[in-house]
């Protein structure tokens, strides 16, 4: 069963590996544009701020769930190093699963914002901002989901849970 979530897990890495990736370079981008249009042919751009922070905001949750994948999220080891290894799994259990709870209440949060969202458009491009959080749903929800999964894991593995 956990090479099974693993092999849809991996591919599911590299869609949001693409996105982050294309988000960086579409914020390079834009912002390379607004400085040649504003320094060099001086006539700034409107759209292209903008684009770059919601470009961000895609890259930061697209980026966060492939850092939780990787184990590259910042955490305090000492403690559980310090524990038995029944004391450091439950530990690494509660750990991981508040983590998921904590996620999936940014999913619930921002769903409930949705239907607003919907009505309010950004100033420059005039796109629906629920298109621009709709990040925080996709990569929350895909987080969540690895924490959850990595609490399970915790508890019944035997050392092939860190991804």
């Amino acid at each position: 069963m956990y090479q099974k979530i693993e092999a849809i897990l991996k591919k599911i890495d590299l869609i949001f590996i693409g996105l982050t990736v294309i988000s960086l370079g579409g914020m390079t981008l834009a912002i390379f544009l607004q400085v040649l249009f504003r320094y060099v042919f001086n006539s700034p751009l409107a759209w292209t701020e903008e684009l770059s922070v919601f470009m961000f905001i895609w890259m930061t949750f697209l980026a966060g769930y492939v850092g939780a994948r990787r184990g590259k999220h910042i955490g305090v080891s000492a403690l559980k190093n310090a524990l038995p290894e029944l004391g450091s799994r439950i530990l690494e259990f509660i750990a991981n699963l508040i983590s998921a709870v904590f996620f999936f209440i940014i999913v619930y949060s921002t769903t409930l914002f949705l239907p607003k969202l919907m009505t309010q458009t950004s100033p420059a491009m005039e796109i629906p901002m629920a298109f621009v959080y709709s990040i925080m749903i996709i990569g929350s929800f895909f987080m969540g989901l690895w924490y959850a999964l990595l609490a399970v894991y915790s508890l019944s593995r035997k050392d092939r849970a860190e991804g």
